[in-house]
């Protein structure tokens, strides 16, 4: 499930809880676009994310398949800290 980052207000960096109206409810700034270019980004950084897993589960299911119990959880562990390790922005 993705976690939502929070979108500010680029002109006053108030947290932008509901749109309403296009405007920022504090400054009244305009944020349609704002908001659209932020979560595009975030789609995008979900869709790196999805597909640096996969490859890297896969890869270590290819090389971990002949290893013992132990070096297969050992492996899963680090890859498991590395994704954590470039991912960790979109965790906030």
């Amino acid at each position: 499930m993705p976690l939502r980052t929070k979108i500010e207000c680029p002109e006053c960096d108030a947290d932008l809880v509901v749109k309403r109206g296009g405007v920022c409810p504090n400054c009244g700034a305009r944020i349609t676009e704002h908001v659209a270019r932020v979560r595009t980004r975030e789609k995008r950084i979900e869709q790196v994310v999805a597909v640096v897993s996969t490859v890297l589960v896969v890869g270590v299911a290819v090389i971990t398949s002949g290893a013992t119990l132990l070096e297969g959880i050992a492996a899963y562990a680090i890859v498991g800290g590395v994704m954590y390790y470039l991912a960790r922005r979109t965790f906030v």
